[in-house]
């Protein structure tokens, strides 16, 4: 079975399953299936359709987005709890932090997905990214400047004792 018929086969089972369950859920509530079924299909055909829109979407690019959306979340909570709002009605609040939230979110991500990978190690310092197929050089070994014997490649560091 090729990928692509497996993803499709996958895809229709989760319309179906959407469909079971929503029909159980209506039959319980209703006293009818079609609803729930119809319901239920469509919302895995909605589901299914925002996979097909993603597919361009890499596990880099949605991983940053969702470091950004989390560190733009921090941000928008620290300032909603500065208390900036306090005498103003509670109405007001509840929009005025809806829109800090929507705000600092979008920001951060859009921040977050624009880096490039030497930003991100200042976010998490230790943290290198290498390529799969290369394989990064022991710590312990240092090349040497002008040896062309083969065996002679790399010396080990010197370390020195104090008395």
């Amino acid at each position: 079975m090729t990928p692509l018929s497996t993803v499709n086969l996958l895809r229709v089972l989760f319309v179906t399953t959407c469909g079971v369950i929503g029909a159980l859920v209506s039959s319980e509530l209703f006293d009818s299936l079609i609803p729930g079924l119809l319901f239920g299909a469509v919302l895995g055909l909605c589901v299914v359709l925002l996979d097909r829109l993603l597919k361009g979407i890499t596990l880099r690019a949605f991983s940053s987005a969702t470091f950004g959306l989390l560190l733009g979340l921090i941000f928008a909570n620290l300032l909603s709890a500065s208390q900036i709002l306090r005498y103003q009605p509670d109405e007001t609040q509840w929009w005025v932090r809806l829109v800090i939230y929507v705000i600092f979110a979008y920001f951060g991500m859009m921040l977050a997905m624009r880096s490039n990978r030497d930003e991100f190690s200042l976010i998490i310092p230790y943290v290198r990214f290498t390529r799969e197929g290369s394989e990064p050089e022991p710590w312990w070994w240092i090349p040497a400047p002008s040896s062309t014997d083969a065996s002679r490649n790399c010396v080990p560091p010197v370390f020195s004792v104090a008395p």
